[in-house]
């Protein structure tokens, strides 16, 4: 858990220019509760500015809200990522948490370090486990890889992630009417959208929306050699549009001076 003049971070809202604002507490403070604006700097130490203060969380929640709104309105900036303390849980699928068996990126040391009895199953029974680790802030792809280590299909990154998918993997399946036991989506139509089924991992999504992706792009290809080449369209496209034309009328000849 990241710290700042005595407060604790209790949540950061970074957004795609590297700036963020993060709510803050001390129980001991004369104001326990703060929002700052942040970002990080050369070195990729979280810098913290412009506190408002105050003594009701539930105020300085929505003022944490409120900063972040209008620096979207004035910036036209997107929300990156959103960190909080034990918010992203990836699981020790291979062997029990100990020493060396998980990464420490700087800046974002484990916040919780939990060991099973024995390996067994979780997230809906999609995968077996000998323990999990949560974070402030994600892993990447590849720190989590090396360690094989797997996200949790609730971390706010692959929660997003999984319901972009979902749109492409759903579409497919309706295009060639999937059967409803052996599809990964749902079709909610008070939404208009698709969401995934509970008992989906992410990988198995990820991998069936990139060779949906690759053959809607094989398809495409395939599509494209079928057409003639663009001289080849121009010229028929001219030779048509003069056939619509009809033949052309014979000019009439100016008349000379002496003849006016």
């Amino acid at each position: 858990m990241d710290k700042n003049q005595g407060y604790s971070i209790l949540k950061t809202i970074m957004l795609e220019n590297g700036r963020g604002f993060a709510l803050g507490h001390s129980p001991t403070a004369p104001s326990p509760y703060v929002t700052w604006a942040c970002y990080d700097d050369d070195k990729g130490q979280r810098q913290y500015e412009w506190g408002h203060y105050g003594n009701d969380l539930g105020k300085l929640e929505k003022d944490l809200v409120n900063r972040v709104t209008e620096y979207q309105r004035l910036y036209k900036v997107k929300i990156a990522q959103t960190e909080a303390p034990g918010l992203y849980k990836y699981y020790s699928t291979q062997r029990p948490v100990d020493i060396g068996t998980f990464p420490k990126p700087p800046h974002n040391a484990p916040d919780e370090i939990v060991n099973y009895e024995g390996r067994v199953w979780v997230e809906n029974d999609t995968r077996l486990a000998w323990g999990h680790l949560t974070y402030t802030r994600p892993l990447t792809e590849q720190e989590a890889a090396d360690y094989e280590l797997r996200p949790s299909r609730e971390n706010p990154d692959i929660k997003q992630r999984m319901e972009k998918q979902a749109q492409v993997v759903g579409k497919w399946e309706d295009a060639h009417r999937v059967p409803d036991q052996k599809r990964l989506t749902w079709f909610y139509p008070d939404f208009g959208s698709y969401a995934v089924k509970e008992y989906v991992a992410p990988e198995r999504l990820a991998e069936a929306a990139k060779g949906m992706e690759h053959q809607e792009a094989a398809r495409a290809r395939k599509k494209a050699k079928r057409q003639p080449p663009i001289a080849e369209q121009l010229k028929a496209a001219q030779k048509e549009a003069q056939g619509h034309r009809g033949p052309e009328a014979p000019q009439k000849k100016a008349p000379d001076r002496g003849e006016r």
